[in-house]
């Protein structure tokens, strides 16, 4: 008899499970046991949500010092409509990242556009990797706004960032619409499963910080979930 183990590390973010999975052997008891491990397993570990998803993705490419940008607009350059307010979004990227290769830097971006909340307005949240001399760069190119509100990923954490971003419900939106865009030169988490031993016991590497943790046992098999931080000069991934 064997569990499976599965693995997403995106960063220092690090997302594991290990449970027992139902076996062609089983009892219909505890097939059903077994089956519940695994629903369970699979639940704490999924990627399919828009914040869950989001999280990993900024955890893999960003780290605490880049940076959070909202991008606000004056009522006399307020756009018509969403696609008029994106358009102007896609220039500033396009300004942003010729910039970044004047100096030999790269640009790694995602962002959305919202217009429900708060006063209702137009504007655009963007996450982009940090160089260090930032911000008069971002204000010379955004000319439709007096200030910019940014912000160090650091200040707010990725799962909070990935739940602020995410806040405005898909409900309502154009079809069509995504909840962020990303540059293509996004790294994607590494999903690892397979097979282990029976015995083998789900832990955290020393030095590491657990984020959250669930667990179960009954007489069929057992279910543990963790989620962790590893430290910024840990070698251990």
């Amino acid at each position: 008899m064997a569990k499976r183990k599965k693995t997403i590390i995106a960063g220092r973010i690090v997302k594991t499970a290990i449970y027992t999975a139902p076996e062609p052997i089983d009892g219909q008891r505890a097939r059903a046991e077994k089956s519940r491990m695994t629903t369970a397993a699979q639940k704490a570990m999924n990627n399919k949500t828009a914040r869950a998803r989001l999280e990993m993705l900024m955890a893999a490419n960003y780290s605490g010092r880049d940076l959070f940008v909202t991008l606000t607009y004056r009522d006399e350059d307020l756009p018509r409509n969403r696609a008029a307010a994106v358009e102007r979004l896609r220039k500033f990227i396009k300004a942003l990242r010729a910039q970044r290769r004047k100096h030999g830097q790269t640009l790694k971006y995602l962002y959305t556009t919202e217009e429900k909340h708060g006063e209702a307005r137009l504007h655009h949240h963007l996450v982009v990797n940090g160089t260090g001399k930032d911000l008069e760069t971002l204000q010379s190119l955004w000319p439709y706004g007096e200030v910019l509100d940014v912000e160090y990923i650091g200040e707010r954490g990725y799962d909070a960032l990935a739940a602020y971003v995410t806040k405005e419900s898909v409900e309502g939106r154009p079809v069509g619409v995504q909840m962020w865009t990303a540059s293509r030169n996004m790294i994607k988490p590494v999903v690892e499963s397979a097979y282990v031993p029976n015995d083998t016991m789900l832990g955290v590497p020393l030095g590491c910080y657990v984020l959250e943790k669930e667990e179960k046992v009954t007489e069929f098999g057992s279910y543990c979930y963790i989620k962790y931080k590893v430290p910024p000069d840990w070698k251990g991934l």
